[in-house]
């Protein structure tokens, strides 16, 4: 758009915003200036300032247009972080019932460990896992049957 209100863009120019007679309405003017036409000026930097101005001018001039485009803006990203915000507290949902989850398994397991007849179902369990790795030492020595 800004070469829509200039009509041409130059090389190696600066918009700058000035104020115009009685009239009070601002508008651009292109100045040469050295820091501009340096080479390590990017079009990306050029780009960026021009849109600036652009932004600036119609929030100086056209403030409708400008209030617009903010209006416009918001209506674009607002339902994208309203998303944002439920996956954040689903995700929050999430940890907080993995943390009620842990606190509660640590208390089981604390109140196992007083339990005798489960004491003695864990020494049971402890008995056949060494039964098992036992065969299984016995059955890699004799080799595929």
């Amino acid at each position: 758009m800004y070469s829509s209100i200039h009509g041409r863009v130059m090389e190696n120019t600066v918009p700058v915003i000035s104020r115009q007679g009685i009239s009070g309405m601002y508008s651009f003017q292109e100045s040469s200036s050295a820091a501009s036409s340096s080479s390590n000026v990017t079009p990306e930097v050029r780009s960026l300032c021009k849109k600036s101005s652009e932004n600036l001018h119609l929030l100086v001039n056209e403030t409708s247009l400008a209030f617009y485009r903010i209006e416009e803006h918001i209506v674009k990203t607002v339902p994208h972080l309203q998303g944002i915000a439920q996956q954040v507290k689903s995700v929050e949902t999430k940890a907080e019932g993995a943390g009620f989850d842990q606190d509660y398994t640590a208390q089981f397991l604390s109140e196992v460990e007083i339990i005798p007849e489960l004491q003695s179902v864990q020494g049971w369990v402890k008995n056949a896992l060494v039964n098992a790795s036992k065969i299984k030492e016995l059955q890699d020595r004799r080799g595929p049957t």
